[in-house]
């Protein structure tokens, strides 16, 4: 009897789905001054921003965008948070806070080049906001 109750206690938590961490880092890399990073970002930004998710997409960003263009393109600019830092100013630690925070599904920023250390840093605070981090490289 109690071995019976083992395996069925056995094979039903063989049969649960794993689950994956939810959290992570992507790396886009674009083509400097290349101009048809608009026209790749942004629908990608558009997608995201109507996840519908209780959740912000964070975009960290050296300047202004305009919300105008992020509409035309079908930003959910109510489902998006603009966050601006000044060029000459490291972001790294913005990006490491609001991947960790866990109240933004998606953060996107372009903090330059990263070594495996710094990468393995942000990978942490995306799982521990299971927060998903889009990084932009420029080359």
């Amino acid at each position: 009897m109690i071995n019976a109750a083992l395996n069925n206690a056995v094979l039903n938590k063989a049969a649960e789905p794993v689950q994956a961490p939810s959290g992570g880092i992507t790396e886009l890399v674009l083509t400097h001054n290349a101009p048809e990073q608009t026209q790749l970002l942004l629908p990608m930004v558009a997608h995201l921003s109507q996840s519908r998710s209780e959740r912000w997409l964070t975009w960290i960003n050296p300047g202004p965008v305009d919300r105008a263009l992020l509409a035309r393109y079908g930003v959910d600019t109510h489902a998006i948070r603009m966050i601006h830092v000044p060029e000459n100013e490291d972001n790294r630690w913005i990006l490491w806070e609001a991947l960790a925070r866990g109240n933004s599904h998606t953060v996107i920023a372009s903090p330059g080049a990263m070594n495996d250390r710094e990468l393995k840093h942000l990978e942490a605070a995306a799982l521990k906001g299971q927060c998903q981090g889009l990084l932009l490289r420029m080359r």
